[in-house]
């Protein structure tokens, strides 16, 4: 079946080329133009699955509360104090301008923010305006602004930086699928007042995941063009023929099109979250153009090899695509089987990945055996030019490294071995780091940002505590007992190494509670009756402004408490979720109570582990998979468990050094392992394929030599090509960065482990193969 596919396909190329040319661009076309409908999203939330708990709890209380992640922007200067009269118009302007976008849902800053005072003609009832009652503010206005404040220092930590140089605009989008227009609004709003001597600090997880995936695509764009343009020279200069990487350039120009428009028509027509493009998603053009490359070096190597030969290029394509079509087919199938292995991930984001990807290996391998031929038998290729007249000197390399492996393989075997079991060792150093704001570096607008606001203002991250009435009485918060309980369990959080501030029902009480005891700081407490209480929500719920509705339910009986925390480590979830829970467990009193977590820091938790077990199962299904592929389609158990060793070895030595130099894993780093697998598994079969064909046609003595003399010198070129990518090493996107490195790593040991470990192995063992 497959030959008979094969010989159609070759059949077509060398005899229709320009219409095979044609037709394969039309269909590349027509696949390109999805990408239109390409949708960008980084929400982490969205890549949890559905019934993951933190999640099921976050969005019932976004149901019943309304969005809780909100977008901040601090504005201000380090020189000077907010209460002025020019600094106070700009943040009232802000706010009116920030308020008119068409997706905000709500602007709260010191220039409306609800200030509660004691009705002037009754002094019994409550009397709720903006803090700021018009524009412009005389010195006494601002006097009584600042003393406010100053006198309620529970609200001025939300509006207010530690040194009142900096005020905060807290910006609450309508849902959440608004927040990347958001914040290029934002910007430019800001932009307009660069010149009125103010710094404008953002954050917020809603500002991150409006703001990363532009950031991320500019970034990824530059830094793919100088990852290929490194490639191109690498390949120019071993190739010496433009011709020659041209033609793998068009390979892999033609894959990435069709694979990002497939991944648009995938979500135009079936609209599921799993075919977003998210931060994740940036390392797939990336994977499919080592792959893409690594089909075109082979073929124009081994063309060339044949051109040598044989002096004719219908001759050569010939016999290139007949030696070359099955272990590029047999590549392309277990790399994408190995990739659609995603599909079992906990993570979600990784389904659309793994089937985009292998949609996108497969038009490689479609292309490979149709527009490559039919390109280089319309082509004029001068035989003595020394690309096709000379080998090049990786090729006379090979040719004496395989004396080393027919000579020494025992030795190459236990030193290769030995290697990849030290490196080993700092697997059980790993550190997961999911945190989005320690992915980038200083001097990124996202990270020093958030710095700032983790130390002036009242952080980037929050967690949310849902505390419910289990008996589901109606107004059991109006219960002191019960507002004493969240009174604690606020308290508690308020001491946490990273929190900043908290927000709950019982500030409202006690704001109450003070204003209408004439402003008295010793009656900022909970009321000690519930009919006191009680008297505090009717009087307050009377003016047409007051509303609680996004803490309290309508019922009474359910509230949440947030925490605004500064950024953290990975590291130190765990811990303080553990810390919360005991507390909880230990100092709660009433067991009508039922308190939960969600929040950030609680998908952080959550997606930590998800990662980890994401990055195992899918690495031990992709291993499993190609070794029973490659077992049958090689027609042998042994050359397929030989075939996975290298690609074990490579895995093992990547994680390992990952380990020894800190490198830490997160959803980014996670997925070299499906680097390192699609070109590792290339460049096995690709030499388990040689080694069989010369085992039959050659005497066993010979066999690695010739072998390393064939297919040595592309799989080398391959490597050394793909190491243009280490300019991801420039990333201001730290995960990118790493992959930068680790990628130059990894086609390293994946190269050298085929061409030491399993050629040294066949070697040892070809007296018992068939």
């Amino acid at each position: 079946m497959l030959k008979r596919i094969n010989k159609k396909l070759h059949h077509l190329s060398l005899n229709y080329p320009k219409t095979v040319i044609f037709y394969t661009l039309l269909f590349t076309t027509i696949i390109f133009f999805g990408v239109k409908y390409l949708k960008q999203d980084d929400n982490i939330i969205n890549l949890l699955p559905e019934d993951i708990g933190s999640r099921i709890i976050f969005t019932e209380i976004q149901d019943e509360y309304g969005l809780t992640e909100y977008m901040y922007v601090a504005v201000g200067n380090k020189e000077n104090n907010i209460f002025n009269q020019k600094s106070l118009e700009i943040i009232w302007d802000l706010t009116k301008e920030f308020e008119k976008i068409n997706e905000v849902d709500e602007i709260i800053s010191i220039s409306n923010f609800n200030q509660i005072s004691l009705d002037p003609e009754d002094n019994e009832s409550f009397l709720i305006s903006d803090m700021m009652k018009y524009r412009t503010l005389n010195e006494n206005d601002i006097y009584e602004l600042e003393n406010y404040l100053n006198n309620n220092l529970t609200i001025k930590k939300r509006l207010v930086s530690k040194q009142s140089n900096y005020a905060n605009i807290i910006v609450v989008p309508k849902n959440s699928d608004v927040y990347k227009q958001i914040t290029d609004q934002i910007h430019i709003i800001t932009e307009k007042y660069k010149n009125e001597n103010i710094e404008f600090y953002f954050g917020g997880q809603t500002y991150v995941t409006g703001a990363v995936p532009g950031m991320v695509q500019n970034e990824v764009k530059i830094l793919l063009l100088y990852g290929l343009s490194i490639m191109t020279l690498i390949l120019f200069i071993n190739l010496r023929s433009i011709k020659g990487v041209a033609i793998i350039l068009i390979i892999i120009f033609n894959s990435l099109m069709s694979m990002m428009g497939f991944m648009g028509w995938v979500y135009h027509f079936l609209e599921i979250d799993e075919f977003y493009f998210t931060m994740m998603n940036t390392s797939m053009p990336i994977v499919l153009l080592t792959i893409a490359n690594s089909d075109g070096v082979h073929i124009v190597s081994k063309f060339f090899k044949f051109l040598r030969l044989e002096k004719n290029k219908e001759i050569a394509v010939r016999k290139t695509m007949e030696s070359l079509s099955f272990p590029i087919f047999l590549t392309s199938i277990t790399t994408s089987l190995a990739f659609l292995t995603l599909y079992f991930s906990p993570v979600r984001a990784m389904v659309g990945y793994g089937i985009t990807l292998a949609f996108g290996i497969m038009w490689a391998w479609l292309i490979s055996n149709t527009l490559l031929p039919s390109i280089m038998i319309l082509m004029n290729w001068d035989l003595k030019s020394k690309a096709i007249s000379r080998p090049s000197y990786i090729e006379n390399m090979m040719k004496k490294f395989g004396e080393i492996i027919y000579k020494k393989p025992k030795t190459i075997l236990i030193l290769g071995l030995s290697i990849v079991s030290i490196a080993a060792i700092g697997i059980f150093f790993i550190i997961v780091e999911v945190q989005y704001t320690k992915m980038f570096r200083k001097g990124n607008i996202i990270r020093d940002s958030s710095d700032f606001l983790d130390q002036e203002m009242v952080g980037n991250v929050n967690l949310i505590l849902r505390v419910t009435d289990t008996t589901n009485v109606e107004n059991s918060f109006k219960e002191p007992k019960n507002l004493i309980e969240i009174e604690k369990l606020q308290n508690f959080l308020d001491n946490m190494e990273n929190v900043k501030s908290t927000i709950s029902i019982n500030d409202v009480i006690k704001q109450l509670h003070k204003t209408i005891e004439q402003n008295d700081q010793d009656y900022y407490t909970i009321p000690e009756s519930r009919l006191k209480v009680n008297n505090l929500f009717t009087l307050y719920e009377w003016n047409d402004d007051a509303d609680v509705s996004s803490i309290i339910n309508y019922d009474k009986n359910q509230t949440i408490i947030t925490a605004l925390m500064t950024t953290f480590s990975t590291q130190k979830v765990a811990g303080y979720e553990n810390d919360i829970n005991n507390f909880i467990n230990n100092n709660i009193e009433q067991d009508n109570l039922k308190i939960e977590l969600t929040g950030v820091m609680a998908f952080l938790v959550d997606f930590m582990w998800l990662v980890v077990k994401s990055s195992i199962l899918s690495l031990a299904i992709s291993i499993i998979v190609i070794l029973c592929v490659s077992s049958i389609f090689l027609k042998s158990l042994k050359y397929g468990i030989m075939g996975t060793i290298p690609l074990t070895a490579a895995v093992t030595l990547n994680f390992g050094l990952m380990g020894w130099f800190g490198i830490e894993l997160t959803h980014l780093t996670a997925l070299l392992s499906s680097i390192i697998i699609g070109v590792g598994v290339d460049f096995s079969i690709h030499y388990i394929s040689e080694f069989r064909r010369f085992l039959k046609t050659t005497d066993k003595e010979n066999v690695s030599k010739k072998c390393l003399d064939n297919v040595g010198y592309p799989i080398i070129l391959d490597a050394w090509s793909n190491m243009g990518f280490g300019a991801l090493l420039l990333s201001s996107i730290i995960p990118l960065g790493q992959i930068g490195g680790l990628m130059v790593f990894a086609m390293l040991s994946t190269s050298i482990g085929a061409l030491t470990l399993l050629a040294s192995m066949l070697e040892i063992f070809k007296n018992k193969l068939n």
